[in-house]
């Protein structure tokens, strides 16, 4: 996937949305607020690329799959956060190293070879 090119003042704007909202905000209804281009999957990239900018610049915005994002002012429940990212990253690593060592022993023939009958 390239690189979306965020803008600061939608960032800025999204940041605003999540600021004053009262519930979590699912990436669908942020990408409708702004007119995000693209189809639904494409908008939601988008609003995740913009997320992540604004927690590199110093948001704490947290996110679920079922509830979508918000914007937290406690430092305590980000780090947990964060946290729990951190753990799920090793996890997926961690699974990601055994399905290559799977691949690289059986061999990629072996793995995709045409069924018998």
């Amino acid at each position: 996937m390239d690189k979306l090119h965020i803008q600061p003042v939608i960032a800025a704007k999204v940041l605003c949305l999540l600021e004053e909202a009262k519930e979590p905000l699912v990436a669908a209804v942020i990408a409708q607020k702004f007119h995000l281009p693209g189809k639904r999957e494409t908008q939601r990239r988008h609003v995740r690329a913009i997320i992540e900018y604004l927690r590199q610049h110093g948001s704490m915005v947290i996110a679920t799959l079922s509830a979508g994002y918000w914007l937290t002012k406690d430092e305590a429940l980000y780090k947990e956060y964060l946290e729990g990212r951190q753990i799920d990253a090793k996890r997926i690593l961690g699974e990601t190293g055994r399905q290559k060592k799977t691949v690289f022993y059986k061999g990629q023939g072996i793995l995709f070879a045409p069924a018998a009958g």
